[in-house]
């Protein structure tokens, strides 16, 4: 089966993203324990509540205005926005020492995560090549899955060798290098519009 080109770089997109991102998994509620002054698994749980309230709120405001409001444009621009947000929280968790930063930052990180994902639900939808949209979307779903199973397993192995500041780092540094998905998706875009003039 042929797959186009928009839907195999949001593929590769959300495979980047989420797999560097999945470096941490394993982590996080470790690092918040030895590295957050007065860091607990209360703490760990409350972050975990300050970001899906954060990403829910984020995923609702932003998916209207993807549908409602924004150009095809204007919704690669956010997905770009969101992968910014992304990788400078993984960066700016390099500095959290107190809780309250710990629930900032994921608060910036479920926004990020939001702005990101609302448009590449968008653009998925309507780029996929129509008849394969369960073998597509399988596919989507797969690879991520798979990608995130590996760095999960390389991240706890990462953090006792070099350290969670060093993790933190390389994942905020590779999800920011992400910003070319977005490029070429709209490069894309343009030459099927520029196709149908």
């Amino acid at each position: 089966m042929k797959i186009n080109n928009i839907v195999k770089y949001l593929i590769a997109f959300e495979f980047h993203v989420l797999t560097v991102s999945g470096l941490t998994a394993p982590i996080f509620a470790i690092f918040v324990a030895n590295s957050i002054v007065g860091g607990s698994i209360g703490v760990v749980g409350f972050a975990s509540a300050v970001y899906m309230a954060s990403f829910s709120i984020a995923r609702l405001v932003s998916a209207y205005y993807v549908d409602k409001k924004f150009s095809e444009r204007q919704r690669i621009t956010l997905s770009a926005v969101g992968t910014i947000l992304i990788g400078f929280c993984y960066l700016l968790y390099v500095f959290a020492r107190l809780p309250w930063h710990i629930y900032v930052l994921q608060i910036i990180n479920a926004v990020g995560v939001a702005f990101r994902y609302s448009p590449f639900m968008s653009l998925f939808t309507r780029y996929i090549d129509r008849g394969q949209e369960s073998f597509e979307w399988g596919i989507n779903g797969a690879v991520t899955s798979l990608g995130q199973a590996l760095t999960a397993a390389v991240g706890g192995i990462m953090v006792e060798k070099y350290g969670f500041k060093t993790v933190f780092i390389i994942v905020g540094v590779f999800v920011l290098i992400g910003l070319i998905y977005p490029y070429m998706i709209y490069r894309e875009a343009e030459k099927i519009k520029d196709h149908m003039r």
